[in-house]
Formats: structure tokens, C-alpha cells, sequence
């Protein structure tokens, strides 16, 4: 139910009570609303990454500021082709891909991505639209086609959608009874639309250069869902070195490699005894190693946020077996690693 405007309610009370109705109401636009506050750095890099820079043709870039623990589930054919689907839609209306970010991230809260012909009251389709509330027919509401463009309208006419967090832009189309469930799909969403949309994600958690090397900086997660045998320092005659420098996470060929926290990729390609491996430097300024992957999806120079696939483990390089070879180190070169539990642990995940 909507409330009434205070001007309307204030010429039924006296005078005295009226006049100070309209000075707070007043004080109030002047003060301004949680829409019309100062832009904050997170919101500034939201619009700096969506700005196309003049005389360069950069892939285009997705802007994350997740909050909270992010869910990482892996989306099967269905759950895919819907987000693509819901992507493309915003791609047809020229809005920015933050746009289709908040959308796919709603449509995993409300139906895990399925267009579903059932819910609450009479909710239906990805969205769980609602036909007597004015969102079209059963019909309409289950083509993904026309209830992503009702998303879209719903969400453009929200002031500064796309500089907003997530559950907050998303809430003010859906009017969910619990708002805060839609940041948890933020990451997730982003990936996918990445996909589709043939961009970059990067991160605007918080501001650059927040944060010194060796201490927690933003959220962190495992790069696989396994527990790492924890053999750092050991020696022995198949590792080149004489020692590991790593630990390993023992996981099958395919298994989905994730960034344990925000970074920008320093090397992507094959590493010599490493096989397939990726470095990462960390927004701390610390380093990490991924080795021995079947696939590298990212390149050099891209930004990528917590919780992205980077690519996939494997058992290439100097390997008995498939497996994740994980290492963190204090610079980009061999030889300067540090234990990766430790290192993990500091930053509140245990490995």
C-alpha cells in the first residue's frame, strides 16, 4: 500500500501543523534522499566502467560491487540460455550491462533461473510476476522476452538504478519481502552476462588503493569446493624445484577455477612446468598462481572480482594426476611464495 503524499495529509491538519508538515517536507528534498545522496567511489567507478572512452575500441566493462558472501552455483543449459535471454533483452534496449546484471541477479533469487508456471498467489515466469498486479497475462509473464523488458521498464524508472547496489535497485522493482537476498547472486550474475555480453567484469567494491599488501582487502573465497592437501614445502624429486611451492587441491579435469579475491591478470597461458596457469595480482598487491589447467578463460590486464571462473583445473605440465596447483606469492616471479594456508587463513578462509 502506498503512503499518501505529506502535502495532501498536511491541508487536513490546522494551520499551525500544516506549515511545519511542508518545512519538513522541504528540509527533506534539501537534505535529500538515499537516491540523491554523493556519488561514492563505488558508484563513481560503476560510471567511469560504463563511459566509453573516446578513440578506443576496449571490450566493454561489467562493474561489481558485491556485498556479503556471494553464491557460485553452476547453471545448467536452461538456467543459461534464460540468463542470456534476459542479457540480450537489455543489449536491445541500448542500456548499459549493469542493467542486465541486476536483472539476471533477480531472476536467480526469484526462480533460480527457470521460467517456472507456478509460485506465491499467482506468480509466474523467471521474474515470478504476477498478472494481477499488473504485469501482463499468465502469457506474457512466462515469455522471458516480454517479462525481462517489464523488469527493464520497472527498473529505468528508478533514479540512478545503475550507480545503486544490487538488492537495492532490484528491490525497487520487485518489492521483495526479503530486499537483502538478491546481493548474494551479484557475482554470479555478472559472470554470465560477461559471457553473453563479451565484456570484462571488473570490481568497484571499494575504492582503489584501499586496503595494504598482506592484510584482508574485500571478500575472498577457495578457488575450488575442496579441501587443498596441505604438502607446502615439501620435497622431493617431481617438483623442478626440489620443494612444492604450492599446495594442491585434488580435483578432476573440468572442475571450475574461481578468483579468490578482486585482481587483475598478470599471466594467462601455458608456464612451463606449471602447464595451463594464471597469476593474478591481488587488490592487495600480493600475488596468487593457478596451475596445471585444462582451459584459461581470462587474459592479461583483465580485472576480474572474487569469485569469477578464471578457468579450469586440469593436468597439464608437470603433473601425475589432475589437480589444482595454488600458490601465493609476495611478487609476480618464481621463487617468492608464501605458505597459501597461512596466507588464505589471514584473509578469513580456510583452505
Amino acid at each position: 500500500m502506498r503512503k499518501a503524499p505529506l502535502i495532501a495529509v498536511a491541508v487536513l491538519l490546522s494551520p499551525a501543523i500544516a506549515v511545519l508538515a511542508l518545512v519538513l517536507l522541504l528540509a527533506g528534498r534539501a537534505g535529500g534522499s538515499d537516491d540523491n545522496t554523493a556519488t561514492t567511489a563505488a558508484s563513481q567507478c560503476i560510471v567511469n566502467a560504463a563511459t566509453p572512452k573516446r578513440g578506443k575500441t576496449e571490450r566493454p566493462q561489467i562493474p561489481l560491487q558485491p556485498r556479503g558472501n556471494q553464491t557460485q552455483p553452476n547453471w545448467n543449459e536452461e538456467q543459461t540460455t534464460n540468463a542470456a535471454v534476459i542479457t540480450n533483452v537489455a543489449r536491445t534496449r541500448n542500456l548499459k550491462p549493469r542493467a542486465a546484471v541486476i536483472a539476471v541477479a533477480t531472476a536467480m533469487q526469484e526462480s533460480t533461473l527457470h521460467n517456472l508456471r507456478h509460485g506465491d498467489r499467482d506468480s509466474q515466469g523467471l521474474f515470478q510476476q504476477r498478472p494481477s498486479q499488473g504485469w501482463g497475462t499468465v502469457a506474457q509473464v512466462t515469455d522471458p522476452i516480454h517479462a525481462s523488458n517489464k523488469f527493464y521498464d520497472g527498473l529505468v524508472e528508478i533514479p540512478n538504478w545503475d550507480t545503486k547496489d544490487l538488492a537495492r535497485a532490484a528491490q525497487g522493482v520487485q518489492r521483495s519481502g526479503i530486499p537483502d537476498a538478491y546481493a548474494k547472486w551479484e557475482t554470479s550474475a555478472g559472470r554470465l552476462v560477461a559471457k553473453v555480453w563479451g565484456a570484462d567484469v571488473i570490481s568497484c567494491e571499494q575504492p582503489a588503493g584501499h586496503g595494504k599488501a598482506g592484510k584482508a582487502s574485500g571478500s575472498w573465497q577457495a578457488p575450488v569446493g575442496t579441501k587443498s592437501s596441505h604438502n607446502y614445502r615439501a620435497g622431493g624429486s617431481i617438483w623442478s624445484s626440489g620443494t612444492h611451492t604450492g599446495v594442491d587441491f585434488p580435483v578432476p579435469t573440468g572442475t571450475e577455477l574461481h578468483a579468490v579475491g578482486n585482481a587483475t591478470v598478470i599471466q594467462a597461458g601455458w608456464g612451463g612446468s606449471y602447464g595451463n596457469n594464471i597469476v593474478l595480482r591481488m587488490s592487495d598487491g600480493t600475488y596468487t598462481q593457478y596451475g596445471h589447467l585444462s582451459r584459461v578463460d581470462v587474459m592479461p590486464d583483465q580485472r576480474i572480482a572474487t569469485g569469477q571462473v578464471i578457468g579450469l583445473t586440469g593436468a597439464t605440465g608437470n603433473v601425475t594426476g589432475p589437480h589444482l596447483h595454488f600458490e601465493a606469492r609476495t611478487g609476480s616471479a618464481y621463487g617468492s611464495d608464501v605458505d597459501p594456508v597461512k596466507y588464505m587463513r589471514e584473509r578469513g578462509i580456510a583452505i
